[in-house]
């Protein structure tokens, strides 16, 4: 919530809506407790409803989710909402069931289905629920190709609209310079007390399996380079897993753990190559933003990561399970110099900055209303 909706929140403001935000912010996810609680200062401040609720991700968390139900089920009939805008796949669930009940329109947007050409077989057990629920869905929002043209064939919201991610400021890569790489590389190097000759590359993401910084350790040893090293932002249960593996592969020197960070574009700036490995994801904005920080990424031959390695000055992408690959590309782009992106390849970006996806909010957000006049008010779901 707090990392995609502040923007949709002040359209919404600026149409005059009345927004309420329900989310669970008591446990928070991935987010650091001070920008959970930042995020919450800024709802207050905006003048936003604030609802905590008990809705929890994963299916196991049965009790507090039939909670979350009843919850959500006492806001809407108390609050009247013009339309309620949901996110998360749980909150998504949840929400459309009880705005069913209630006759309340829906804005779902699937930050990637969790059911996908390279997902695992057990993940299409949820597709027969998200095919049931499109029939309540009035506005379902995609945010990559495969997604969209699977939505279009097979699922069943009144409106389907493609849109590219949240919203990158692209803007910030006319300024990337090689002077800013330099002072931020310097900064990182006395950090993790690496040496001044080094290379280092980048992973942005949480310590889990489907974010897979696995195999980039493992790509880095069999590059047999001891000035190569790699930087991991990110919080996660495979911390412990990720450290004896290094060790494991003597590389323990080699490979450093930042925790969760918000100085995403700093380290962006201070890399050499950033890479993105995971197994999944709907429309990555770790890897929008190594190339709007000037950083050449080696991503996961994905969705939602191939969507915007539009070339090779952009990038290249390698098969997610294969070290080897990964590290021959490696060798080829370790020692490259920072290059300018030419015109074309930053026209070609251009559909993912945020000004593009702000006004296809706006117009979303507009449709809904149409025909709730009388009734502003919305509500903003994980």
């Amino acid at each position: 919530m707090a990392q995609f909706n502040h923007r949709n929140i002040k359209i919404l403001q600026n149409l005059n809506y009345e927004v309420h935000v329900a989310a669970n912010f008591t446990h928070y996810g991935t987010l650091s407790g001070k920008s959970n609680q930042k995020f919450i200062d800024w709802l207050y401040k905006k003048g936003v409803a604030v609802h905590d609720v008990s809705i929890r991700r994963g299916f196991g968390k049965v009790l507090d989710n039939v909670n979350a139900l009843l919850e959500i089920n006492k806001l809407m009939k108390q609050e009247q909402f013009s339309f309620i805008h949901v996110h998360t796949p749980i909150a998504s669930v949840l929400g459309r069931v009880i705005a069913l009940k209630n006759k309340v329109p829906v804005v779902y947007t699937a930050h990637g289905f969790h059911f996908s050409k390279t997902s695992n077989k057990i993940n299409w057990l949820i597709f027969p629920i998200e095919w049931t629920l499109s029939f309540f869905t009035k506005q379902l929002i995609v945010i990559n190709q495969e997604d969209y043209w699977f939505a279009k064939r097979h699922l069943h919201a009144k409106y389907i609209n493609y849109q590219a991610g949240v919203g990158i400021n692209f803007n910030l890569l006319k300024s990337a310079t090689i002077s800013e790489h330099i002072e931020a590389k310097k900064t990182l190097l006395e950090k993790f007390n690496i040496p001044e000759n080094a290379r280092i590359i980048v992973s942005v993401g949480e310590l889990t399996t489907r974010k897979n910084h696995r195999v980039v350790i493992e790509a880095i040893k069999k590059l047999g380079r001891s000035d190569v090293h790699y930087v991991i932002a990110g919080k996660g249960y495979l911390l412990s897993y990720l450290k004896n593996l290094a060790i494991e592969l003597d590389l323990e020197s080699q490979v450093h753990f930042m925790n969760y960070t918000t100085a995403i574009r700093r380290l962006n700036l201070a890399a050499d190559v950033a890479v993105l490995p995971s197994l999944r994801e709907g429309l990555s904005r770790a890897g929008l933003e190594s190339i709007r920080d000037g950083v050449y990424l080696l991503g996961a031959d994905i969705r939602g990561i191939k969507d915007y390695i539009v070339n090779d000055q952009v990038g290249r992408t390698f098969n997610p399970y294969d070290s080897e690959e990964l590290a021959t590309l490696l060798v080829k782009t370790i020692d490259m110099k920072r290059t300018k992106l030419n015109q074309e390849s930053v026209d070609k970006l251009m559909i993912f900055d945020r000004k593009n996806i702000d006004k296809q909010m706006r117009d979303v957000y507009k449709k809904m209303g149409t025909g709730n006049d009388n009734r502003l008010r919305n509500t903003v779901g994980r």
